[in-house]
């Protein structure tokens, strides 16, 4: 009974050490060091306002939802590249839909409603297409995804010539985009995009944890060969995860259009970067088999954070955003090597006594 408290002591440190070794650790323990230098240094006397905080928290609920999209094509060794295209496209669809329809007399509500729809349905179709040509075709995923990357941006130019289609008339898309839900009884307002990663985030999370389908998701990506022979309907499983990245984009193009106040042809321009980085950053390899939800939000949130310091630090901040994400993601690439080798395995594991 004596020797307890030290093998619980021992316990609860291997645990420790092995968090901190993990991608999830690694990035929360950056973010937590960013967070406090700039909301601690005068340097940075604006971070931590209400409204910085309010923006950052948007734009980490924007890159999540698009980086959880990409992280279900990632878990079974594949890739979308459409994503940024995607987001463009879709803005400008719902705002050609709607402007098209209340023209025409239909009444806003309604006219709505079918934008909306339309960007959804669109965005299932075209991840049924992109499954269906990577399954029955055999085609890589980097060239299906890197030619609707293409078409997809000529489109949403030829919506409208090149020029953003308005979308303020319609209240409900700019309540999405823009506003801020308010704790009860508090100051502190949640944007509403922050509020959709969430709930978007916990339905995905408990399909990959907690469903046969989601063990299918993580058993194609570590070896689709072996899964096919043990039953699993492989097209099924390619199905869910384009489509389920095409709809959380399309869900994001609607909520972008909000805040913008309009369809934008350049919208999401590089957004597939980010979204590949994120989910990189927080854990998940690009050969398939291993990631998490909760990691690509982390990395979505360090990107954002990363970017919110250079827009503090530097002129001209978009010129240096795609150094960058970059920079990141090759870090997170290295990271991820260097934790499949055996000094860093042995690093994360608990020791003797551990038990």
């Amino acid at each position: 009974m004596a020797s307890s408290p030290p093998n619980k002591a021992a316990g609860l440190s291997g645990n420790l050490k092995r968090w901190l070794a993990s991608s999830e650790g690694s990035v929360v323990f950056v973010i937590a060091a960013l967070w406090i230098y700039m909301a601690t240094t005068s340097y940075f006397p604006r971070f931590a306002s209400p409204d910085n905080l309010g923006n950052l928290g948007r734009a980490i609920g924007f890159q999540s939802i698009t980086a959880t999209g990409e992280l279900l094509v990632i878990l079974t060794g594949g890739i979308d590249l459409s994503v940024g295209s995607q987001l463009g496209f879709d803005g400008m669809l719902m705002a050609r839909v709607m402007t098209d329809l209340a023209d025409r007399g239909v009444p806003i509500p309604q006219a709505t409603a079918a934008g909306i729809g339309a960007v959804l349905v669109f965005s299932l179709l075209l991840g049924l297409l992109h499954a269906s040509l990577i399954h029955y075709l055999r085609l890589p995923p980097f060239v299906v995804t890197l030619g609707s990357m293409s078409i997809l941006r000529s489109a949403a130019q030829l919506l409208n010539n090149a020029v953003p289609i308005p979308i303020d008339r319609f209240e409900t898309v700019r309540f999405l985009g823009n506003e801020k839900l308010y704790i009860s009884g508090t100051h502190i307002g949640i944007p509403v995009p922050t509020l959709v990663m969430v709930v978007l985030a916990g339905i995905i999370s408990a399909i990959l944890m907690g469903t046969r389908l989601g063990r299918q998701v993580y058993a194609v990506g570590s070896n689709e060969e072996a899964s096919r022979l043990s039953g699993v309907n492989v097209f099924k499983v390619l199905v869910f995860v384009y489509c389920g990245c095409s709809l959380l984009t399309g869900i994001t193009a609607i909520l972008y259009a909000g805040y913008g106040g309009q369809g934008n042809p350049t919208q999401g321009e590089m957004a597939e970067l980010n979204a590949i980085s994120a989910a990189v950053i927080g854990g998940a390899l690009l050969t398939g088999g291993r990631g998490s939800v909760a990691g690509a939000i982390l990395g979505a949130a360090l990107l954002q954070c990363l970017l919110s310091v250079i827009n503090f630090v530097l002129h001209n901040p978009s010129m240096w955003s795609g150094t960058v994400v970059g920079t990141v993601l090759v870090a997170a690439v290295v990271l991820n090597q260097l934790r499949q080798m055996p000094l860093f395995r042995r690093f994360g594991k608990t020791g003797p006594g551990s038990g």
